[in-house]
């Protein structure tokens, strides 16, 4: 009985992450949203499901409950680096910056060895959120620590341009007495 739960698990999780990264419409979210209440049903402990249930949620634009999902994951794996970043991705959401700087922080703390996956998001969620408090060096540095670790990374390359282009416009000054009557 308990391998046919596990395996009713796994492929609860299976079609629920299926659903959410090729969805074409709100009615595979919520589709998904029902494999992975199912799932929840099935292991209600597992941080993975969770991580899993506030992406769902997100994608649907239901912030606040998104956010209690990804709560309910970092309770179940506080240790988790890919439960903060998701919640610092809500909290972002949300506009929260500075809970969202917090929470990724503790995402880049908790991040190890098998989370190099991660790394390209967390780079660019931190940056991005310290681009929103209006902290622009901070989130090019970021950007340029994040291409170091990440060569390769497009995203990366992408958000850190538009910060280069605007940091050298400002650099630019107007000259006085350059128009003439």
């Amino acid at each position: 009985m308990a391998l046919q739960h596990q395996d009713e698990f796994e492929d609860c999780l299976e079609m629920a992450r299926a659903l959410l990264g090729g969805y074409e419409g709100a009615g595979d979210l919520w589709e998904a949203n029902e494999y992975i209440n199912r799932a929840l049903r099935l292991r209600p402990n597992d941080p993975d499901a969770w991580v899993l249930k506030s992406q769902i949620l997100s994608s649907l634009d239901d912030d606040p409950a998104a956010l209690a999902a990804s709560e309910m994951a970092v309770r179940r794996a506080p240790r988790s680096a890919e439960a903060h970043y998701v919640r610092a991705a809500v909290l972002a959401d949300m506009e929260r910056y500075s809970d969202a700087l917090k929470a990724v922080e503790r995402s880049f703390r908790h991040s190890g060895a098998d989370d190099d996956w991660l790394l390209e998001d967390l780079y660019y969620e931190k940056a991005a959120i310290l681009d929103a408090l209006d902290r622009a060096d901070e989130a090019v540095t970021t950007f340029e620590i994040g291409l170091k670790r990440c060569p390769d990374s497009t995203l990366l390359k992408a958000g850190l341009e538009p910060l280069r282009r605007e940091r050298m416009r400002r650099t630019f000054r107007v000259i006085p007495g350059g128009a003439s009557k």
